[in-house]
């Protein structure tokens, strides 16, 4: 009679898997820290730079077409 062969019995010990020590919420393994904050709202706003052909600078928010020059009172069309 032949003895029949058995698979190996796989080591228990070899099998048990090392549980992490606790890490703190938010943290992951790739080094990432995700955290929650209130969202808050901020405006952009652009700043024009005008000058005058009289050398007058000054500066507007909005972008006119024809503006009075602060200085010498000409109607001056705007340019890009």
């Amino acid at each position: 009679m032949v003895p029949s062969q058995q698979p190996p019995q796989p080591n228990i010990a070899s099998e048990q898997r090392t549980v992490p020590a606790q890490q703190p919420l938010g943290a992951m393994e790739s080094g990432i820290v995700v955290r929650e904050e209130e969202l808050g709202a901020c405006k952009a706003q652009r700043l024009y730079k005008m000058r005058c052909e009289c050398g007058r600078s000054w500066f507007e928010l909005e972008l006119p077409t024809l503006i009075e020059c602060p200085a010498c009172k000409k109607l001056c069309l705007v340019s890009a």
